[in-house]
């Protein structure tokens, strides 16, 4: 199957959802905007693209996708572009069918720039709202990612800016969000993050309050990233669709993408709505399951026949959360933890308005993949954990009796 007649399925399934439910062209100084800009379109897509890195040669490539559909009159594009070695530039994508050269209008050089720093993604996107209004967002952070924070002597975040040394951390992200709600005056729409192993329950707690559907991947994901046309072109041709339909065609068009592809791939689309919600029950499973760190039998089929076989990424430490309360269900002989496991996982995948909404999965070794990746450390947690707002959540606390347990029965 190639692009275009993925191009063409996707036309389809999105008429389908509807019912259900390196050269620039040119170079001008911002105050030149475009009157029209000035109007009010469906949807505006800023794109946060940080390729001032080992990525730069896959930005080109996804400018060029973009290019392919371009902005129209109901829906803006708008890219902050930072090349290695070079100087950063805001561009106003457009349409054309040469897939050798960006021509798309070059806004503004913005000269060095650190992509690294929450404050200018902050910026970026005051400076996309006031001048690109619209009644719907995305905002993509495009870059290298890894979750929440690795360790002591090193922090995981997203949006690494090599020329700098600095990157976005988790708690960085969740100012970042705060501060696109006020800009934007509601929920952001989507926040998609073109990144690895970003999809996980302790970035989503630190956003939930501020997006409504975040897009992004468990794994590690290729390094061609999105393919931007197959998702902004069903965009581009039904702009009344909400972010719940564009939410499930970007996780769609990305697993299809790779299926063709033969490459593995996960992504998914999380509810954010529907987190809290989630969380209570779940934190209900793990109020019990910290009962449970008192018999040593629990802790043993923790250790030996849960951990084991759960789903986990590159980061083996962060595992797969749906599989994880799957294999507990099946393991622990305890029929109030399987019980609580039967009504967090109806939240969870299951049931009219779960938190996964959509997931779409390639590839052997992620086969188990569910949605949602959570932290389980190979070891007692780490203090920079405790700085995240996930670790107010019972699952921080299962985690210490867990580990106080395991010590102790050894």
């Amino acid at each position: 199957m190639t692009k275009k007649t993925l191009y063409g399925f996707l036309f389809t399934l999105i008429a389908f959802v509807s019912l259900s439910g390196s050269a620039y062209a040119s170079t001008s100084d911002a105050a030149n905007l475009d009157a029209k800009s000035k109007n009010i379109k469906e949807w505006t897509v800023l794109v946060f693209m940080n390729s001032d890195n080992n990525l730069d040669e896959f930005g080109l490539k996804d400018i060029n996708e973009m290019e392919k559909i371009g902005s129209t009159d109901q829906m803006n594009i708008i890219v902050l572009q930072d090349r290695e070695n070079s100087v950063a530039r805001r561009l106003y994508i457009t349409k054309d069918s040469d897939e050798t050269k960006i021509t798309s209008k070059v806004i503004e050089e913005l000269g060095n720039y650190d992509m690294g720093n929450y404050q200018n993604l902050i910026g970026f996107v005051a400076w996309g709202v006031n001048n690109y209004p619209a009644k719907k967002y995305v905002l993509d952070i495009w870059n290298h990612g890894s979750g929440w924070k690795k360790s002591k002597r090193s922090s995981r975040g997203i949006s690494y800016d090599d020329q700098s040394g600095t990157h976005i951390s988790t708690p960085e992200l969740g100012k970042v969000m705060a501060a696109v709600h006020e800009s934007i005056g509601k929920k952001l729409d989507i926040l998609l993050m073109d990144a690895c192993l970003m999809q996980m329950a302790e970035v989503n707690y630190e956003i939930k309050d501020y997006v409504r559907y975040c897009v992004a991947s468990e794994e590690t994901a290729p390094g061609d990233g999105y393919a931007y046309d197959l998702f902004l072109g069903p965009l581009s041709e039904n702009t009344s669709m909400n972010g719940y339909d564009l939410a499930k065609i970007m996780v769609q068009s990305h697993a299809a993408y790779y299926s063709n592809a033969g490459e593995t791939s996960t992504q998914s689309a999380i509810d954010l709505e529907r987190l809290e919600n989630f969380t209570n029950k779940f934190d209900s499973l793990c109020a019990k399951m910290t009962e449970l760190t008192a018999d040593k039998n629990f802790v043993k089929d923790i250790n030996k026949k849960v951990l084991p076989f759960t789903q986990a990424f590159y980061y083996p430490e962060n595992i797969d959360l749906g599989h994880f309360l799957k294999i507990v269900q099946r393991s622990v002989n305890n029929k109030e933890i399987q019980a609580l496991i039967t009504e967090t996982l109806a939240l969870y995948a299951a049931g009219q308005n779960p938190l996964v909404i959509e997931n779409g999965v390639n590839g052997f070794y992620t086969k188990n993949t569910t949605g949602l990746a959570i932290y389980f450390p190979p070891a007692p947690l780490e203090a920079n954990y405790r700085e995240l707002k996930f670790a107010k959540t019972n699952w921080a606390l299962f985690l210490d009796s867990y580990y106080r347990a395991l010590g102790s029965n050894k």
